[in-house]
């Protein structure tokens, strides 16, 4: 079996450290679970991961590891497919909870029972690993494939947020190169054995980045529950009329600390039943519809010879950005350029 060609011990910290930074990714996905049974998923795949990466640095540096310790990493390693797939599937298209989606944990289960009696003789290179591997392959595939259809697809216009998007995408990519790679060095015979924690340590640093710059991705979305709304487009399309009057009526933007819930409050209607109109009928995420009217009120005030001595910060705080820096990310994604650059180009005074 072929090991990378690198420093023992710091083959050890890299192996170790994406260990480690599974293990808390785990333990964090476990503390907020409640009300999101996604979250328990997320732990199960990030634990699983976390134990097969302490198995390969077991088997690669002590000789004497028992041989259960060595059977529970294999298992980890068969429930990492299944917890990636079915956590992309309820990301992806969120749903009730289905109660056969666990068969899908059946060979766990059955390898659960015998972790205790299985040897690498009589099983593990008797076929039993080269069926593990095959088996995660394919769960690699199956999820490459549900990433597809929601991008993809035009069946499946719902927008979805860029950094939802950013992740879901980075776990699944991150962890079937992780599954292959163990892949590509036993049944090709490609790859180090050690590759694949080697590769995985970004990823997981990644995520872990975007978890901490954005919590909200494992808090619970009351729109969940609502997502079989039974109203007609016809009454979609007037409560998006609403909601666009209301912003143009009464300017809630203007106001930073504007949300969800106040917007609802303004239009007596429910949280969830807003969210899902900008979100499905208008089309945009909650920030962007807001910040959309935002930027329309400072382009105009940009353009007007009253403003024509204003800082654009003061103009960014009066349309209700609370930063100068968020006010510059969004002029350019609305506009494609800055704000002192658009100014300069169409003002007339």
């Amino acid at each position: 079996m072929r090991t990378v060609r690198l420093n023992k011990e710091l083959e050890i910290f890299i192996a170790g450290i994406g260990a480690t930074q599974s293990f808390l990714m785990a333990f964090y996905s476990f503390y907020v679970r409640k009300k999101d049974f996604r979250n328990l998923l997320l732990c199960i795949l990030f634990l699983s991961v976390a134990l097969r990466l302490t198995k390969s640095i077991l088997w690669v540096y002590l000789d004497f590891t028992p041989m259960w310790l060595i059977n529970l990493g294999f298992l980890a390693h068969s429930i990492s497919g299944p917890a990636l797939l079915l956590y992309s599937l309820y990301f992806l298209f969120p749903k009730k909870w289905s109660s056969y989606t666990i068969l899908h944990f059946i060979p766990s289960a059955l390898l659960l029972l015998f972790v205790s009696s299985l040897t690498l003789s009589n099983f593990w290179y008797s076929g039993g690993y080269s069926l593990l591997l095959f088996h995660q392959v394919a769960y690699g595939f199956m999820t490459l494939g549900l990433l597809g259809i929601r991008f993809l697809s035009k069946k499946h216009k719902s927008p979805m947020d860029k950094t939802s998007a950013i992740w879901i995408t980075t776990l699944i990519l991150g962890t079937v190169l992780f599954q292959f790679l163990y892949f590509s060095n036993y049944i090709l015979g490609l790859t180090p054995y050690l590759l694949g924690p080697v590769i995985y340590l970004p990823f997981i640093y990644f995520l872990a980045f975007l978890l901490f710059k954005n919590p909200s991705l494992l808090k619970h979305d009351p729109t969940r529950k609502h997502q079989n709304i039974r109203l007609t487009q016809e009454k979609l399309g007037l409560y998006a009329k609403q909601l666009e009057s209301l912003m143009q009526g009464k300017k809630l933007y203007l106001d930073s600390d504007c949300t969800l819930n106040s917007v609802a409050r303004q239009a007596k209607l429910p949280a969830y039943l807003v969210s899902h109109v900008v979100n499905n009928t208008i089309g945009k995420s909650f920030p962007d519809f807001m910040n959309g009217y935002r930027i329309e009120d400072a382009k105009g005030k940009l353009l007007h010879a009253d403003y024509a001595q204003i800082k654009i910060a003061n103009i960014a705080y009066d349309c209700g950005f609370n930063t100068l820096s968020s006010f510059n990310s969004a002029f350019k994604k609305f506009t494609g350029t800055t704000p002192t650059k658009f100014q300069k180009t169409n003002a007339r005074f």
